[in-house]
């Protein structure tokens, strides 16, 4: 009877130490996920302090129901303009149906342009990328959150873990950010061209985007790195050319030793996405 107790003890006690392992800190959220919201804010504006403190806020650090079992880690509900799969849910009623994601790389995307698509959030694009304080207090004015201390969680959020440091990292490198962590795209359509003209504003993660290629591919077929810099008017291949290697690294550096270092540097890293910032 004693050995039957002392097993049960054990097992109830694995149980807690296997739960409080699983439960996702703060510090490991921001770092597993800091790049999506990253990510949101050069395609939509939207500062990425906010988007990662509603994101922390919304899922309880990762570690709730919703973010665990539906990817939902902004508390999105089902409306009629939403077709994907749902996860019920007791929130505010009994049996909410919740929008559940792929990943959380969809919802974040689902979240910005979510925001993007409603007419009552309008007045926050506004606003300054770095405005994270009328970012917050906006989305409560909009009715985001049925809390009345909303704003202020998530501002406090933001100054706790420094959030705001992420609203200016792409200013930061000097024009490029680098994202960690992102799927890549279907490859390249037979139909897309060989390349492209850059125009001002545009640059390898736009056009992997707008082409659905996959960053990494386009970073090896230009001989292009993080530190290449893109200029308007030059080509970015779409496609292998045979025998053919791309001119994009900056022309005017050649047979400097900063250029002769950045040759020898592989072409593109694994699993980053290059962004640059008009």
């Amino acid at each position: 009877m004693k050995s039957i107790i002392k097993n049960s003890l054990l097992t109830c006690y694995a149980i807690v130490l296997s739960t409080c392992a699983i439960a996702m800190s703060p510090t490991e959220y921001i770092q597993k996920y800091k790049d999506c919201a990253i990510e949101q804010m050069l395609v939509y504006n939207i500062p990425a302090s906010v988007t990662l403190a509603q994101g922390m806020l919304e899922s309880d650090y990762g570690n709730s129901p919703l973010a665990k079992y539906a990817n939902n880690h902004f508390g999105i509900k089902c409306h009629e303009d939403w077709g994907g799969d749902y996860y019920t849910y007791d929130d505010d009623e009994k049996g909410e149906h919740f929008r559940k994601y792929p990943s959380a790389d969809d919802s974040y995307r689902d979240h910005a342009q979510f925001l993007k698509s409603r007419p009552w959030y309008t007045f926050l694009f506004h606003y300054a990328r770095t405005d994270y304080r009328n970012w917050a207090y906006g989305l409560s004015k909009a009715g985001y959150a049925t809390a009345r201390d909303y704003s202020e969680r998530l501002i406090s959020i933001i100054q706790q873990n420094h959030l705001y440091l992420f609203d200016t990292v792409l200013q930061n490198l000097h024009g490029f950010g680098i994202l960690y962590d992102v799927p890549p795209a279907i490859p390249v359509s037979e139909n897309a061209p060989d390349y492209v003209i850059l125009k001002q504003g545009d640059g390898v993660y736009k056009i992997a985007r707008e082409y659905s290629v996959d960053v990494n591919f386009l970073c090896r077929i230009n001989g292009i790195n993080i530190h290449s810099k893109l200029w308007p008017g030059q080509k970015l291949y779409l496609k292998p050319v045979p025998h053919k290697q791309s001119s994009m690294l900056n022309s005017k550096s050649k047979g400097s030793k900063k250029t002769a270092f950045l040759n020898k540097m592989p072409a593109c890293l694994p699993r980053r996405t290059i962004i640059r910032v008009s």
